[in-house]
């Protein structure tokens, strides 16, 4: 019947299916396998999806460690926080777990560099069960000797290409990074050092990627805090300021960038201070800093001293955060309703600090072309390494916060 139909009729039914139905549709015959594989179409379909995103509930992928096996595990992003599925996770980490650098299009961005760096980073859409792993940057551990990186992972709009950033200080050395970027399209690492980024972005800073930019919270030379982007189609790096009531803030205050209804965000946190607080601000018009405002916030000694980090902040403004006893709890704007989410994990630090909450949508990116599982990481033979337990030293051979902490003082 679909021979008689028109080529856009067809495409309005297929965009309009589940993604689960569509992977059945490849098996119909050879062209609706090449239309539904082709990147058009994926494109197609992830703007469908797009536009319906306020008839169709959003969900959250949410990353835990129990006995040494990474979880990963899909709820929906309502009241109820229902787990819909659990996600098939066959990688094996030299560490104790990934390092989630960012999830954009249902694509997840790993990279298995917590404390030893093996130069493993993975493009996983686990709902077509494909992947791909970047080759190895240009800059290694075995051929430059330590070093510290940060990694960023968007997707280019305008070019339609899934983009890995990488940004490496070797030695802790205050001076200009060698800056890298991958392209899905290219399959190559290219050299942006030429760019010479003037600011530190901090070690395992995460990254909040919106208006096509990935962002990290940064410092400068003068040692005070700021935001730094990179804009992933012009490829360029741009700089601004956080929160007029943050800038001369004498309290040591926790920061991390967030993307809270579809804005760029920043939490502000501290519990040990002497007016515990917990703050959301939000830039009403980006790219102004004029308009950051804070949205929200409330007294942090609602957390009974059991906070440990937030993990997510949802759309009703409900803020998830990971107890020190292991347990998720959710609490709302006024930080007066806790809501335990049924997530009770190990109290065990390690695997309090494996839980990762994210964004996550089902799609089609990497259907054609990519690796399955068995292709990938799971079959590599992982080094062997040879370290004192007695003795621990991290592979980076420096903690660069506290080097350029004292850099600051």
């Amino acid at each position: 019947m679909a021979n008689y139909l028109p080529e856009a009729i067809v495409l309005n039914i297929l965009q309009r299916l589940s993604l689960k139905t569509l992977l059945r549709c490849t098996s119909v015959c050879k062209s609706w396998y090449s239309l539904i594989t082709s990147p058009e179409f994926t494109y197609l379909h992830l703007n469908f999806t797009a536009d319906s995103r306020n008839t169709t509930p959003n969900f959250l992928s949410l990353r835990r460690c129990i006995r040494n096996s990474q979880l990963y595990d899909v709820y929906s992003e309502s009241e109820s926080f229902a787990r819909e599925t659990t996600l098939e996770f066959s990688f094996r980490s030299i560490n104790s777990f990934f390092t989630v650098v960012g999830s954009c299009n249902g694509l997840l961005c790993l990279s298995d560099d917590r404390v030893y760096y093996v130069h493993t980073i993975i493009l996983w859409n686990p709902c077509v069960k494909r992947s791909i792993v970047l080759p190895k940057p240009n800059l290694i551990y075995n051929s430059y000797g330590t070093f510290v990186q940060s990694l960023g992972f968007g997707f280019d709009p305008v070019s339609r290409d899934y983009k890995v950033f990488r940004i490496t200080y070797v030695d802790c050395a205050r001076q200009h990074p060698q800056v890298e970027l991958y392209k899905l399209s290219t399959g190559v690492w290219q050299d942006l050092s030429h760019l010479a980024l003037d600011y530190v972005i901090y070690n395992k800073s995460r990254q909040a990627y919106v208006n096509r930019a990935i962002h990290w919270i940064a410092c400068c030379k003068n040692c005070y805090d700021l935001i730094v982007l990179f804009d992933m189609y012009y490829e360029v790096f741009r700089s601004m300021k956080l929160p007029v009531g943050l800038l001369n803030n004498d309290n040591p205050t926790n920061k991390d960038l967030v993307v809270y209804k579809e804005s760029l965000a920043l939490i502000s946190w501290n519990v040990s201070g002497a007016e515990p607080s917990f703050c959301l601000w939000m830039m009403k018009e980006y790219g102004v800093e004029e308009t950051w405002s804070k949205h929200f916030s409330f007294d942090s000694h609602v957390f009974c001293g059991g906070f440990m980090s937030p993990l997510w902040v949802g759309r009703r403004g409900e803020v998830i955060v990971v107890r020190q006893d292991g347990r998720l709890v959710s609490y709302d704007h006024d930080g007066v309703v806790v809501k335990d989410l049924g997530v009770h994990d190990s109290s065990y630090e390690d695997c309090r600090r494996s839980i990762h909450v994210d964004s996550y949508k089902e799609s089609l990116v990497l259907l054609e072309g990519a690796h399955c599982f068995s292709d990938a990481v799971t079959c590599y033979d992982l080094p062997n390494l040879h370290t004192n337990n007695s003795d621990f030293v991290d592979i980076y051979g420096c903690d660069y916060e506290l080097c350029f902490e004292n850099d600051c003082k």
